[in-house]
């Protein structure tokens, strides 16, 4: 495993990978597969990986307990952990004690090490002032209940510069891939960052491992040309089990190859992903890619861009639908109408979705809007998927 630099206001240098406990292995929907979560958040902790990050929220809160079962045996000495506040549920301040000592309760912790302030935007900085929430946290540092205060981000380059401005951050993440450069942010945003000496943790490197399924065949072809751009510089390439060159390693190679970023948060939902990740990592390191290699990514970025529709990256933040629409799953088959020129498989795949899952029973209510972290017209976008799917109207008519 590689270590990186990440900022001299933080004694500790982290893995090049590290391991998001959002997206873990379920059994079905609805239960996570907990004996296999084990082993394979372990299996990377014994491979090098030496940061783990959850949330309030993950898997309806069952993600902290997860970790608290990860962290026995010994593997809390082996790593550092971050949680987050949940912005948007809190109401008056005592619900900084409350959401904060229920999340040390189920981690059977005595402190945090890295805390964030959750998905911050435009309007956290009134509900930080109102609820006096740094100087909570600066009370929690004192007390040694957190070791590092940080958080994570979904907005613009001006709300991120105030935010930076606002105070002094320790640590910061942000979701940054070969696609996501400029629609959120752009590496503007990561070098204000570094001015300052905030540490930098890159999350959604493959865009919740869209970017490395079910690759278009123009892309794959691109790939293809990376391949051979690899062997002719002498750069390692991991393969598959069938000897198949993996995408995603040049993608986490990109990212890697900025000094500017700390680190990669990858939320692996299974063993395959992990030893291949971790394969990865041990090869990190900052300038590996040649010119002809970054030109090359960017001919792939603007393929794909011009393949998504709906910039969804099923983060799943909306889960909680009032009216329980199964909307990252809409999603998904709509980009794939574009993805793939064909209507048929996902208009047969959305209909496998129960009756009061689909588009046309939102009722916009509109409390999925301020949670996107894409900032996405949820309800206008399901009023256009269900003329798509449920009305059979033309995919290019309706104003996608």
């Amino acid at each position: 495993m590689k270590y990186r630099n990440f900022s001299k206001k933080i004694d500790f240098k982290p893995s090049a990978l590290g391991f998001g406990l959002m997206r873990l292995p379920m059994k079905d929907e609805k239960e996570i597969d907990r004996e296999e979560a084990i082993k394979i958040v372990r299996y990377a902790i014994d491979n090098g990986v030496n940061y783990l990050d959850t949330a309030y929220v993950y898997h309806g809160g069952e993600s902290e307990r997860i970790l608290c079962e990860i962290l026995k045996d010994g593997y809390r000495d082996k790593v550092k952990i971050a949680d987050k506040m949940s912005m948007w549920l809190l109401k008056e301040e005592s619900d900084l004690d409350r959401i904060f000592f229920d999340q040390l309760d189920k981690l059977k912790v005595d402190k945090i090490d890295f805390y964030l302030l959750h998905a911050l935007n435009r309007r956290s900085i009134d509900t930080i002032t109102r609820l006096k929430i740094m100087d909570w946290c600066e009370k929690k540092k004192a007390d040694g209940l957190i070791d590092y205060i940080g958080f994570s981000f979904h907005d613009t380059l001006p709300v991120w510069k105030k935010l930076i401005d606002f105070y002094d951050w320790d640590f910061c993440m942000l979701q940054f891939n070969i696609i996501d450069v400029k629609i959120q942010l752009s590496k503007a945003a990561i070098d204000y960052a570094r001015r300052k000496d905030i540490g930098v943790i890159v999350m959604e490197p493959l865009r919740g491992g869209q970017l490395s399924l079910s690759i278009p065949d123009d892309i794959m072809a691109l790939w293809g040309e990376m391949a051979k751009l690899y062997r002719d510089a002498d750069i390692p390439i991991t393969m598959s089990q069938n000897q198949m060159f993996l995408p995603a390693q040049f993608m986490l190679d990109w990212l890697w190859n900025f000094e500017e970023i700390g680190f990669l948060i990858s939320g692996m939902s299974n063993f395959q992903q992990v030893k291949e990740n971790i394969e990865f990592a041990k090869n990190a390191s900052i300038n590996k890619l040649n010119k002809k290699q970054l030109t090359l990514i960017n001919k792939i970025r603007k393929t794909y861009l011009e393949k998504i529709v709906i910039n969804c990256t099923k983060c799943n933040y909306c889960k909680d639908c009032p009216q329980k629409i199964a909307i990252p799953e809409i999603f998904s088959s709509l980009n794939e109408i574009k993805r793939f020129e064909n209507q048929r498989t996902p208009t047969f795949r959305y209909y496998f979705l129960p009756e009061e899952k689909r588009a046309s029973k939102c009722t916009s209510c509109g409390a999925c809007v301020p949670i996107c972290p894409q900032k996405l017209d949820i309800p206008g976008l399901l009023k256009k998927c269900s003329l798509v799917f449920e009305e059979k109207k033309m995919f290019d008519t309706v104003g996608f």
